[in-house]
């Protein structure tokens, strides 16, 4: 249990940082952070940032693609939420004193990150999946189960069997909320907004 610390707490007038990370590939980190980040800036009104904190890519592939730009850029700006492909730690210090109130991190999969990492955030976010044909994205539950139940992360899952769901809660801990089917990250409906308000 040595390995388990605190959770940093937050300083007045400091962004609240919120990290997300999966139990393993393809658990919807990445749509998570969309839809998250689309809540807080436009129906919260809230300055928001999201770093990429993996080698995945995809920032880059969308904001090229929502933006018309062809180049490889440091950051975009899609529907007034920034966006920064391919963040390190001097993008994360540099957007703490940019005035944003919200600060979104992707860290992609959780085997690929330190706890050191992850106790930059004030809440982290876990993703998992129950879909049969990703078991091995919802990982070894003794991989991420007692580091997620310690360290007070909370659990979601976007895909997968409800049944599962279900049966996981009356069984084991942390439990593992339901994220609302949204096709588009970029379009937060009224399912969603309900969903965010208690979660975020």
């Amino acid at each position: 249990m040595g390995h388990f610390q605190k959770k940093k707490e937050r300083a007045a007038g400091e962004p609240r940082i919120t990290g997300v990370t999966g139990a393993g590939r393809g658990t919807g980190t990445t749509h998570l952070c969309v839809l998250a980040a689309n809540y807080l800036c436009g129906a919260c009104g809230r300055r928001t940032a999201v770093l990429e904190w993996n080698s995945h890519g995809d920032f880059a592939k969308f904001g090229r693609i929502c933006t018309g730009r062809s180049a490889a850029e440091s950051r975009y700006r899609i529907q007034e939420t920034d966006f920064f492909p391919a963040s390190e730690a001097e993008v994360l210090a540099d957007c703490l004193h940019k005035g944003y109130e919200e600060i979104l991190i992707d860290f992609g999969s959780l085997e690929e990150q330190s706890d050191q990492e992850l106790l930059r955030c004030h809440r982290v976010l876990l993703t998992v999946s129950f879909s049969e044909w990703q078991m091995e994205a919802f990982g070894k539950p003794e991989a991420w189960e007692e580091r997620a139940a310690v360290n007070g992360w909370q659990c979601l899952a976007a895909f997968g069997s409800e049944e599962s769901r279900i049966r996981w809660n009356k069984r084991r801990r942390p439990t593992v909320q339901r994220i609302p089917f949204s096709a588009d990250a970029f379009t937060v409906t009224e399912q969603v907004m309900d969903f965010m308000r208690g979660l975020l």
